[in-house]
């Protein structure tokens, strides 16, 4: 009998593993990890915290502090990150899809903290299965808990658990200063010259420069990469871990982005 093969997911493809794309992308990503188990990491946790939930969360302030939800909306339709537009685009969606309109901003500033605390609980039920924390990431261990009666204090007291962490294990991990891992993957001059995580590694390297949560959110995919573990494959949209996974002699499974599939369905007519 085959094995099953077992899967550790990226970041990238965190939101269709939970059932949060077209249907036809969700259905593309169920058939391409049917045949084996999927897992994740503290990092990846990490990551989805950094680019969703805290997204989340600044919603749902935004309009706790605002006069009516449009107000809110327009202060932040000015945010100029296309990632922070991403997520607040997304956060309506699911509202909408959810509770329909909301035109009491205390109502939708609670339902958007809900939605945080329901997402990283998604998360966490959905990919309970873990590879070890090789690079010893702190923040992708947080817990966000939710009591009524101190809601926004909550709200404030995990983003405040989520802050950068200066004297984070990383730094030993990638072992700049002793040839470690990082050392390693940037023997591949692939990884240096086409991928942004590869860059950014080097330059890091090049520089001595000691890794705080700041620097480590840019070379990402280069931790994801390296904390793999020879038994997975990585399931991953972002077509730099092809470089980064063939330069680790590491398996890996491309997913098709949401508009990759589109382009393969035929239009209704």
């Amino acid at each position: 009998m085959t094995e099953k093969p077992t899967y550790l997911l990226d970041t990238s493809a965190a939101l269709v593993s939970l059932g949060e794309s077209t249907p036809a992308h969700c259905r593309h990503f169920a058939a391409a990890v049917a045949d084996g188990e999927l897992h994740t990491s503290v990092y990846v946790r990490k990551e989805f915290i950094q680019r969703w939930i805290l997204g989340y969360v600044r919603m749902a302030f935004a309009v706790y502090q605002s006069s009516n939800v449009s107000d809110a909306l327009f202060d932040l339709s000015q945010d100029f990150s296309i990632r922070d537009v991403k997520v607040q685009s997304h956060a309506i969606a699911l509202l909408l899809k959810e509770k329909g309109a909301i035109e009491n901003s205390r109502t939708a500033a609670i339902e958007l903290g809900r939605l945080a605390f329901g997402e990283l609980k998604k998360f966490d039920r959905r990919l309970r299965s873990r590879i070890p924390n090789l690079s010893g990431c702190r923040i992708g261990e947080q817990r966000l808990t939710l009591d009524f009666n101190r809601f926004f204090q909550d709200l404030r007291a995990f983003v405040e658990s989520v802050e950068p962490v200066e004297g984070c294990d990383v730094n030993e991990f990638l072992g700049f200063t002793t040839n470690g891992h990082a050392c390693r993957l940037l023997e591949a001059q692939d990884v240096q010259q086409k991928t942004k995580a590869g860059k950014q590694l080097a330059k890091l390297r090049d520089q001595g420069k000691w890794i705080t949560c700041k620097e480590c959110a840019t070379i990402g995919d280069a931790i994801i990469a390296l904390e793999q573990p020879a038994t997975h494959c990585l399931v991953h949209i972002d077509n730099d871990f092809k470089i980064l996974c063939t330069a680790l002699g590491r398996r890996n499974k491309p997913i098709l982005s949401e508009r990759g599939v589109k382009k393969l369905t035929p239009e209704a007519t």
